[in-house]
């Protein structure tokens, strides 16, 4: 019970410190000279595109694997899928 009021104690200091400085009117644009905030801005869109790639190679990996199954269904499993979808001889 001490130690989480001990950790409690600690962070309020971090957070009275953001308090501070949103009342003074700075933020962290200001803080940052404008070749630090283009590196992050290319840093965010880079990060972004990573994300995009990973995303379409998932989408692409998942369709060719999905395109395996299909033609490695055997007989059975075909003639199954057909009749489930109301083609059969006997429907």
């Amino acid at each position: 019970m001490a130690k989480k009021q001990r950790k409690q104690e600690r962070q309020t200091p971090h957070f009275a410190k953001a308090e501070a400085s949103e009342k003074n009117g700075v933020n962290l644009k200001e803080m940052l000279s404008d070749d630090a905030l283009g590196k992050l801005k290319q840093l965010e869109r880079q990060m972004k595109e990573d994300l995009e790639k990973a995303e379409q190679a998932a989408a692409e990996q998942k369709r060719r694997e999905q395109e395996e199954r299909e033609r490695n269904k055997s007989f059975g499993e075909l003639l199954e899928e057909y009749e489930k979808k109301g083609g059969g001889k006997h429907s």
